[in-house]
C-alpha cells in the first residue's frame, strides 16, 4: 500500500440467510459467510473499519444476533455500526461495499443513480449454475461495472466459467451491433479461496478416541467420512463411494464404516440413498450436520475423507478444506475447485471424472431456459451423466486402508497446507489487501463517468411521461379547488387533513405525502383565485421540491387543489367582508373567518358605494356585517359558496347581507347605493338590492342558519349556584 494511503472503510452487506448457521437447509455459502464474518470481527484492524449494511428491522436484529454470538467471549465487545441496505444515500460514508454473492445489478444501478462515484464494489461467487446467476454474470457486459470493482472467484474453475460467459455475451452483442468502439469495463476477477478457522479442527488423540467411542466405532474400524448435504442430484451421488467401500472391504477383509454428516431434504432422497447402500451391502451411519458439534465429532472420528462431487453446482468445496484441517487424507473427484485445493499424491487422491460433450446433452440448456426442466431436474440430469471413475476410487481407498503410515503422512501434509493457505485469518487479509488495491485503482481510473440512467430503471415520470394530459412542474400554478356542491361541514383544510388519514393512504410514508397536519397547513395556504407556483407554495410550507410536487398532485387527486383558475361565471370567488370599524374586525369570530384565505376583510376607507365598487372590480362577493353581528359558524365561507350557487342575494339575518358578484356588478353600475349607508339604511339597501335582482332575473333568498343575531354587548347571565 502506498505511503499515507488511508485504509478503506468497508461496508459488508449481511443478511441472516448469508451468515446464520441455525437454518433447516444449511448450505455451504452460509458456512462460508459465517466463517468470513467471524474472521472480520477477529481482525482488530479490519474490525475498526467495517460497517454492517443490512435491511432495517428484524433482518438487522437477526444479523446483530449472529454478531453477538461471535463476540460473546469478549469482555466488552465494541458495537459494530450499521447502515440501511435500502438507503443508498447512507453508503456515501463507505469506500468499499462488499456483498456475499455476485455483484448485484440493483446495487450497481443505485451507485450510478446516487452518484456514489467514489464507491467500489466487491462480491464473491458461490454456485454459478442457476439461470439467475448466469444471467446476472452475463449482464455485467452491459451494466455499469468498473475495472476497480471485483468479482472474487473462489477458484480458477469459476473464473474460467465467468470469462467464458463474458466472451460469449460480447460476441453476441458484436454480432448484432458490430465491433465495440470501446471494450466494456468489466470488474476484475481476483481468485481468493474460502477459508476455515483451522483452530476449530485441531483434535487431540483423546478427542478422536472420545468421538469414535461416542459413535460406536472400534479401533479396528476404518471410518470413511462424507460431509455435506445428502443429495444425489445436488451435491454428490453416493454410488461411487458405496461401491468402492464394498469392493475394498472384500479385497482387504477390512471392516469399513461409512459415516455421513449432513441432512436429507426429504424422505424420497433418504430412501434413494438407502436403496443404493442396500444394493452394495454397505452399512451407513449418519449424523445431522445441522446440529452443533456434529461436524467436529465426525471429523475427529474419521480415518479418511471422501467427497466425490459430480455436480455443476459445486464451485469450490469447503468440506475438503475442513477435512484437511482435521488432518484427514482425502479422496476427491477431479472436479472444479476440488482439484485446486488438494495436491494429488501429497494430501490424498484426485479421481478422474467424465462428462459428455454438447452433442450428448441434447440441448439441455435450452430445455432449462424454456422451463421444460426446473432447476433441480436440470442439475439432476447433468449429474446422472457425470461419471467418477469407480475403479480408481477403489484403488485410492484400498491404498489408504492398507497404508496407515500414508494416511498419517498425507493427513499431516494436508493439515499444514490448509493452515498456510486457507486459514480465515490469511484469507481475510487477502480481502483487505484487495479492497485497498481497489480504492487505489479507482483513484487512477480515467474511464467514462458512470451513467445515471438505466433502461430497466427509468423514473415513471420519464418512462410514462406521455401518459398524462399534463405534467406538473415547479412553475405550474396552483389554486385551491372549488368546493363541491355537497356541503360536508368541513373547510378545505380540514377536509384534506381528514382525507390524509383515510385507510387507503395508510401505506404511504410521510416523506412521500406529507403528514395530516402538513396537509391541512398546505391546503390553507392556497387561494381560490390568486395562483402560486408549486415551487413557491412548497417553499412557504418548508417542503422540498419533490415533496411539493407530490403533495400538489395528491391534493389535486382528492379534489382540494387545481391548476386551473375558477371559471369567470363561477360563484366560487373571494368573499369580501365589510365589517365596520377596526374594533369589530379584531373580534375572534372575524379572525376565524380570515384564517380561510378565500375570505378578505375590507377595511378600505370611503363610502359604502366606493367599497362595493372596489370589491366589484376585484370580481369577488360582498358580505355586509353590522357591528352587532356575531358569527358562530366556522364553515361560513363553505356555506356561503353553497348559497351563492343558488342565490344572488342572501339575507343572512337582520344585520347581514351577502351579495353575489354578478348582482354586485349590476348594483354598482346603477349607482343604487349612492345615497345609502350601512348599517343605518340596511332595510332600504336590502329593498334596492331586491329590486335590482328582480330586474336582472337573479334569484334571491333568506338564510337564517349561518349567523346568530346576538348583540356583542349582551353579557351571558351567571347561573346561580347552590
Amino acid at each position: 500500500m502506498p505511503k499515507n494511503q488511508k485504509k478503506p472503510r468497508i461496508g459488508l452487506i449481511m443478511t441472516e440467510d448469508a451468515v446464520s448457521m441455525d437454518t433447516p437447509k444449511l448450505m455451504g455459502r452460509q458456512s462460508a459467510g459465517h466463517g468470513f464474518l467471524k474472521a472480520c470481527l477477529q481482525n482488530p484492524d479490519l474490525r475498526e473499519r467495517i460497517t454492517l449494511v443490512t435491511p432495517a428491522g428484524k433482518p438487522r436484529e437477526a444479523v446483530q444476533a449472529v454478531v453477538k454470538s461471535l463476540t460473546a467471549k469478549e469482555a466488552a465487545p465494541a458495537p459494530v455500526p450499521c447502515l440501511d441496505l435500502n438507503a443508498p444515500a447512507q453508503w456515501a460514508a463507505l469506500d468499499v461495499l462488499h456483498m456475499p454473492a455476485p455483484l448485484a445489478n440493483l446495487q450497481l444501478s443505485q451507485r450510478s443513480a446516487w452518484r456514489l462515484d467514489h464507491l467500489v464494489f466487491s462480491g464473491v461467487t458461490h454456485t454459478i449454475s442457476s439461470a439467475h446467476v448466469m444471467q446476472q454474470l452475463a449482464d455485467y457486459v452491459r451494466t455499469p461495472t468498473r475495472p476497480s470493482d471485483a468479482l472474487i472467484c473462489t477458484s480458477q474453475s469459476v473464473r474460467t466459467a465467468v470469462e467464458r460467459i463474458w466472451r460469449v455475451e460480447k460476441a453476441v452483442l458484436q454480432r448484432r451491433f458490430g465491433r465495440f468502439e470501446r471494450q466494456p469495463e468489466l470488474p476484475g476477477l481476483p481468485i481468493i479461496p474460502l477459508g476455515v478457522h483451522t483452530q476449530d479442527f485441531a483434535f487431540s488423540p483423546a478427542d478422536r478416541l472420545a468421538a469414535r467411542t461416542t459413535l460406536g466405532f472400534s479401533p479396528q474400524d476404518l471410518v470413511v467420512l462424507f460431509v455435506g448435504r445428502l443429495s444425489f442430484h445436488a451435491k454428490a451421488n453416493p454410488v461411487a463411494l458405496y461401491r468402492a467401500a464394498a469392493e475394498v472391504a472384500v479385497r482387504t477383509g477390512q471392516r469399513i464404516r461409512i459415516l455421513e454428516c449432513g441432512w436429507f431434504a426429504n424422505e424420497a432422497t433418504e430412501k434413494a440413498f438407502n436403496e443404493v447402500a442396500l444394493q452394495h451391502n454397505v452399512q451407513v451411519q449418519r449424523l445431522d450436520g445441522r446440529k452443533p458439534h456434529a461436524l467436529q465429532r465426525s471429523l475427529a472420528a474419521a480415518d479418511v475423507f471422501c467427497s466425490l462431487s459430480d455436480n455443476i453446482q459445486e464451485t469450490f468445496g469447503l468440506t475438503p478444506i475442513e477435512a484437511m484441517a482435521a488432518g484427514l487424507p482425502c479422496i476427491l473427484s477431479d472436479w472444479d475447485g476440488y482439484r485446486e485445493t488438494l495436491q494429488h499424491g501429497q494430501h490424498g487422491f484426485l479421481i478422474p471424472t467424465q462428462m459428455p460433450g454438447p452433442s450428448g446433452l441434447d440441448r439441455i440448456e435450452q430445455r432449462f431456459a424454456s422451463e421444460q426442466l426446473n432447476y433441480d431436474h436440470y442439475i439432476g440430469h447433468m449429474q446422472a451423466v457425470t461419471a467418477v471413475d469407480v475403479e480408481l476410487t477403489v484403488q485410492a481407498l484400498q491404498t489408504l486402508v492398507t497404508r496407515p503410515d500414508l494416511r498419517q503422512q498425507m493427513g499431516a501434509a494436508g493439515q499444514a497446507h490448509v493452515r498456510q493457505q486457507y486459514d480465515w485469518a490469511g484469507v481475510v487479509a487477502q480481502y483487505d489487501a484487495l479492497w485497498t488495491e481497489q480504492t487505489a485503482r479507482l483513484a487512477q481510473h480515467r474511464g467514462p463517468r458512470l451513467p445515471r440512467l438505466h433502461a430497466a430503471q427509468l423514473s415513471p415520470a420519464d418512462l410514462f411521461r406521455h401518459y398524462p394530459t399534463q405534467r406538473l412542474t415547479p412553475d405550474t400554478p396552483l389554486y385551491r379547488a372549488p368546493a363541491t356542491g355537497v356541503y360536508t361541514g368541513k373547510a378545505a383544510a380540514s377536509a384534506a387533513q381528514s382525507a390524509r388519514q383515510w385507510s387507503m393512504w395508510s401505506f404511504l410514508a410521510q416523506h412521500w405525502i406529507a403528514s395530516p397536519d402538513q396537509v391541512a397547513k398546505g391546503t390553507q395556504a392556497l387561494h381560490p383565485e390568486l395562483p402560486q407556483s408549486i415551487q413557491h407554495w412548497g417553499q412557504t410550507q418548508q417542503l422540498s421540491r419533490p415533496q411539493s410536487l407530490r403533495l400538489a398532485a395528491w391534493l389535486i387527486k382528492i379534489g382540494q387543489a387545481s391548476t386551473q383558475p375558477p371559471a369567470p361565471e363561477s360563484a366560487l370567488r373571494s368573499v369580501h367582508l365589510i365589517a365596520g370599524d377596526k374594533q369589530h374586525a379584531a373580534q375572534g369570530d372575524i379572525q376565524r373567518l380570515l384564517a380561510d384565505k378565500r375570505c378578505v376583510l375590507n377595511l378600505t376607507p370611503g363610502t359604502l358605494q366606493e367599497q362595493l365598487h372596489q370589491i366589484q372590480q376585484c370580481g369577488g362577493h360582498a358580505v355586509l356585517l353590522a357591528p352587532q353581528e356575531t358569527l358562530h359558524d366556522f364553515w361560513l365561507i363553505e356555506r356561503l359558496h353553497d348559497a351563492f350557487a343558488r342565490f344572488a342575494l342572501v339575507k343572512l339575518s337582520q344585520h347581514a347581507l351577502a351579495i353575489r358578484h354578478d348582482l354586485l356588478a349590476a348594483f354598482t353600475a346603477m349607482n343604487a347605493c349612492e345615497d345609502r349607508s350601512w348599517p343605518a339604511d340596511s332595510a332600504r339597501l336590502h329593498a334596492a338590492l331586491l329590486q335590482v335582482a328582480q330586474n336582472g332575473q337573479l334569484p334571491t333568498g333568506d338564510w337564517a342558519v349561518a349567523l346568530s343575531p346576538a348583540p356583542l354587548h349582551t353579557q351571558a347571565q351567571e347561573v346561580p349556584r347552590g
